[in-house]
């Protein structure tokens, strides 16, 4: 294909490398999971190596969908955000509740992985995505009055907000336990207060990103292809497929569909029903 009119400078470069680093997502979490019996070659670095090959393709794609600059933004507010958020849960408790990271994750900035802030923004960039399908039959750009705003900040918290019902029970629990819940907690040894932590931080990265794409828009305005506006989609139902796949409480193969498969059905209408561009 070649360039079409509107697709930036270097945009085709961006475009195909963001197919390739979900294709490898997809190859080294639920493929390589659905096929144990055969000798596939693993993505190099385990869990940190998926993880990463999923912030690049987050990062790439937002980088053609929004330009570059709002998606460098993007990504700096969620780091700077979610980085917060952690260092002062981690030392009071008061966020999520009373935890602490183990050394799983590598190495630490202050009481946090280093890893944890990238990770946010992986699937921070998706449910932005599905957000925008399902509030506004858009899936980038924040058009609009102030509620409108304020309503894609909320539903793209709660959409964010399904996927940690799904990752956190695994993560927290053996094999991982990438974190320990020092209190444990009713949902699946997760406490309630976590979640709330998690739409707290998240709606505030949406709020301060939709505030400033609402006054200066990106390039989310030009077309897209469709099946390119796609691919964050296809990321969250490939996270959800990989953590489904990756073991953890039996409970979590009928809340996993529910939580996260039913945003992204309802996203995936919209996307269809869009007219091209």
């Amino acid at each position: 294909m070649e360039r079409g009119a509107g697709e930036p400078k270097g945009g085709r470069a961006r475009r195909w490398a963001s197919v390739a680093l979900l294709a490898l997502f997809i190859y080294g979490g639920p493929v390589r999971s659905l096929l144990p019996g055969l000798p596939l070659p693993a993505i190099p670095g385990g869990l940190d190596g998926l993880t990463l090959l999923l912030v690049l393709f987050s990062l790439v794609h937002a980088s053609y969908a929004l330009g570059p600059a709002h998606a460098a933004v993007f990504f700096g507010l969620s780091a700077a955000v979610s980085w917060l958020f952690e260092q002062v849960g981690v030392a009071t408790g008061l966020v999520y509740g009373p935890y602490h990271y183990t050394d799983y994750l590598g190495p630490r900035l202050g009481d946090v992985p280093l890893l944890i802030p990238l990770a946010w923004f992986m699937m921070i960039y998706p449910s932005y995505t599905i957000a925008g399908l399902i509030v506004a039959g858009r899936p980038f750009g924040s058009s609009g009055g102030a509620g409108r705003v304020a309503w894609l900040a909320l539903i793209g918290a709660a959409v964010m907000t399904a996927w940690d019902m799904v990752v956190d029970p695994i993560l927290s629990s053996a094999p991982y336990r990438a974190w320990v819940w020092e209190a444990g907690g009713p949902y699946l040894g997760v406490p309630v207060r976590n979640f709330v932590g998690w739409l707290a931080t998240t709606l505030t990265v949406y709020a301060l990103y939709r505030t400033l794409e609402h006054r200066r828009p990106g390039r989310a305005a030009g077309p897209l292809p469709r099946w390119l506006a796609g691919l964050p989609l296809v990321a969250y139902g490939a996270m959800l497929a990989a953590d489904l796949l990756a073991g953890g409480p039996l409970e979590l193969v009928v809340i996993g569909p529910f939580a996260m498969g039913l945003p992204l059905l309802a996203a995936t209408a919209r996307l269809l029903e869009a007219p091209p561009g």
